[in-house]
């Protein structure tokens, strides 16, 4: 006697929300990023900025705004918000930790980072949520 057991929707669809967000989160990271790695020197003032520029912040923000909003239509927002803030946190230690010109300030912005990104695709996940019930 074989006895068939069926998998509920929501318990088989985890691991490929947390893969899923995960593999989005690097790709847009070295997409808009990842890749930049040179400050700019304002010759007027002699400031430097970046090495990022403000569209380049703006897209990710965008795309991760819109994976925190399709988790949370979802439902999956709980879920998807701590994957997307360990993987960008992640990415963003590595490659400030691993910058030449690092003073070490990098353990500040990284703690930024989690706590932003953590905050956002919660806030962004919840509304999605909200918007996926109606």
């Amino acid at each position: 006697m074989t006895e068939t057991r069926e998998l509920r929707p929501g318990r088989a669809s985890a691991p490929l929300w947390i893969v899923g967000v995960a593999v989005v989160t690097v790709v847009a990271y070295l997409a808009l990023l990842g890749w930049d790695q040179e400050k700019d020197l304002n010759p007027a003032t002699g400031a430097e900025t970046g090495p990022y520029q403000p569209w380049q912040v703006l897209g990710l923000g965008l795309v991760l705004g819109l994976v925190a909003l399709a988790a949370g239509r979802a439902g999956r927002h709980w879920l998807a918000a701590p994957v997307l803030a360990v993987v960008l946190t992640v990415c963003f230690a590595v490659d400030a930790a691993t910058d030449p010109d690092a003073d070490g300030l990098w353990v500040i912005g990284a703690f930024l980072v989690a706590v932003g990104s953590l905050a956002g695709a919660l806030l962004v996940g919840l509304l999605g949520s909200r918007l996926g019930r109606r």
